[in-house]
């Protein structure tokens, strides 16, 4: 999952002499890349304003292909590992399972600051009380109580979950390139000229 950031420099070009054209490219290339690592950021902090507590890992989920002077485009990629699980909160549609999907059952469940499963990784019984079968129909991580041992839900088993878009992933980029991208140019452009003095 991915996003380019490219110039359109024609019109710069016609108000340039030719010494400052040969700057152009240089410029370019640092204000693609300038630009692609304040939007990884800023992806960072619209995560937190999208969705509920993304973990640091999520939030860290993205790197720089960075531009290169003969090569003015650059990417901003999504880690692959992060847009297994992403690509639900940036397209939506239907997670389906060939085994199960866990799914935490409120309040009973105990969950990280995070809002996930805790020690899901290590397996889903964390306690001798625990045990996964079915009860009236419904299949999942059951938990004994003392009282007349019966039993409360911990986590539920889906076969398929269905997501709605939250993560506007390609608008956020898009935009936020837009409003930056000129002026991060006017500054790399300017200091180019200085430096070839």
């Amino acid at each position: 999952m991915k996003v380019n950031v490219e110039s359109n420099i024609k019109e710069i070009t016609k108000w340039t002499t030719n010494a400052q054209k040969k700057q152009i490219p240089f410029a370019t290339q640092n204000a693609i890349n300038t630009t692609l690592f304040q939007l990884r950021k800023e992806m960072g902090k619209q995560l937190d304003k999208k969705l509920d507590r993304p973990t640091p890992f999520t939030k860290r989920g993205f790197f720089v292909d960075k531009a290169k002077k003969n090569l003015l485009v650059g990417f901003l990629i999504m880690k692959d590992v992060v847009a297994n699980y992403m690509q639900y909160q940036v397209d939506g549609g239907i997670r389906t399972d060939s085994k199960f999907i866990p799914i935490p059952f409120i309040p009973n469940a105990r969950l990280n600051k995070f809002g996930n499963i805790i020690g899901k990784r290590t397996g889903l019984i964390k306690k001798d009380k625990q045990f996964i079968g079915t009860v009236k129909g419904t299949t999942g991580v059951w938990e004994r109580t003392n009282k007349n041992q019966r039993v409360k839900l911990i986590i539920g088993f889906e076969k398929s979950v269905n997501y709605r878009p939250r993560f506007p992933f390609y608008l956020i980029a898009e935009k936020f390139s837009a409003n930056v991208f000129n002026k991060n140019f006017v500054k790399s452009f300017n200091r180019a000229l200085k430096s070839a003095k």
